[in-house]
């Protein structure tokens, strides 16, 4: 019995945020968005240029392209995400991808039209005749 309960005791210990999902203002939006976001207002807060937090991340200026999922219409949440100034918008099924302000990501994560967004990431393939890059 007493084996059991040592078993179980770092179980126990885990920090709340490992096993519960995000909550708050940003909950909707992906961690990597999350940390530009943060990043963004640490740089406007200290009058300092923007460190990005994942170099891969596709900032242009101060745009990030996104790929955002739309919980009911996507030309609704198209629209709205326009209205935040996103430029380059375009749907494929529930998505609109396309390059926001990253000042906007919290007005984005806000959005009830947004079920959920992510920074927008190219693959490549390689392998056999028909590579892809």
């Amino acid at each position: 019995m007493c084996l059991g309960s040592v078993l179980l005791t770092p179980i126990l210990l885990l920090p709340l945020s490992a096993a519960a999902p995000a909550t708050g203002p940003l909950a909707k939006v992906a961690p990597d968005l999350q940390a530009l976001f943060e990043a963004y207002e640490v740089a406007q807060r200290d009058g300092r240029s923007l460190i990005l937090p994942d170099p891969t991340m596709p900032v242009v200026e101060d745009r990030v392209t996104i790929d955002a999922v739309a919980s009911e219409s996507v030309e609704a949440l198209e629209s709205r995400l326009v209205g935040l100034g996103m430029r380059g918008a375009a749907t494929a099924g529930r998505m609109v991808s396309g390059q926001l302000p990253i000042s906007q990501i919290a007005a984005m994560a806000a959005l009830p039209e947004l079920r959920f967004a992510r920074a927008a990431r190219s693959m490549t393939h390689r392998g056999g005749s028909g590579d892809v890059r």
